[in-house]
């Protein structure tokens, strides 16, 4: 009787983690259509609008009606319209990207051997440009020499997610700002405190920053899938853990952990 009623449970939880599966691949497709929509959207009505110009150009061409002033306004429409179907098709071309992201590949993320340091300062690097362009100074705390398999382009697509979710979050514009970065290394498990000095979280946004299409920047072109994608990478990738610990005014700290290779 008490095994019958173990697989009777064990079942009711397989079916309740179905549920779960399905309600969060429903919310994703729904944010999917939503999010691409509008970008798209964009460059449909810019692409209508220099098509309608061009017919208009050419009738006027043909009953040799055109002037200089129709010339001017054509180009200036068409430039327009142009600028905002590229800027709609980038915006979307991101988003996809990001989509893919979010369904961890596990036959696509080679496994290599790096010295952890060496290729975290190649990755901040990557981001000068843009931290140039802020008063954000990264500082990364991580002994040499600290040598491990992992995969590689996880790694890269985890730090690159947090870099820019500081860059685009934690400040305000022209405010000055720290990122400390710390790694460790204990056994076969390669630990990293991200950690901020911003702005913060309150504790509605805290719960819910690693769901999908959540945001604070959606008017600046954010879409709400870079903590989330941390979050897939970390748990599935690398059989690891995420903790984030914030309070508003007070920053925001990043605390994960990643099974990784070590060396013998």
């Amino acid at each position: 009787m008490i095994e019958k009623d173990l697989d009777m449970l064990k079942a009711m939880q397989q079916q309740l983690v179905e549920k779960e599966k399905l309600a969060a691949l429903g919310s994703l497709v729904a944010g999917v259509a939503h999010e691409v929509n509008t970008p798209i959207g964009v460059a449909m009505t810019s692409i209508s609008a220099c098509s309608e110009e061009i017919r208009q150009l050419k009738k006027s061409y043909q009953a040799e009606e055109l002037t200089e002033s129709e010339m001017d306004a054509f180009f200036e429409t068409v430039d327009e319209s142009m600028r905002l179907a590229k800027t709609g098709l980038d915006q979307a071309a991101r988003l996809i990207s990001s989509f893919k992201m979010i369904s961890v590949d596990q036959n696509i993320d080679d496994i290599r051997l790096i010295d952890v340091c060496d290729y975290l300062r190649d990755i901040i690097r990557t981001f000068q440009n843009q931290l140039k362009k802020t008063k954000i100074q990264v500082e990364l705390d991580c002994p040499q020499h600290m040598m491990v398999k992992t995969y590689l382009g996880s790694l890269s697509q985890i730090m690159n997610n947090l870099l820019s979710n500081v860059i685009n979050h934690a400040y305000e514009p022209e405010q000055s700002g720290i990122v400390h970065i710390q790694i460790e290394q204990k056994e076969n498990r390669l630990n990293l405190l991200f950690e901020d000095y911003g702005k913060g979280m309150d504790e509605s946004l805290k719960e819910s920053v690693f769901q999908p299409f959540i945001t604070t920047a959606r008017n600046r072109g954010g879409s709400g899938l870079g903590l989330n994608i941390v979050y897939n990478l970390v748990v599935q990738r690398f059989s690891g853990e995420i903790e984030v610990q914030s309070k508003p005014g007070e920053g925001s700290r990043f605390i994960i952990s990643l099974v990784v290779e070590t060396l013998e």
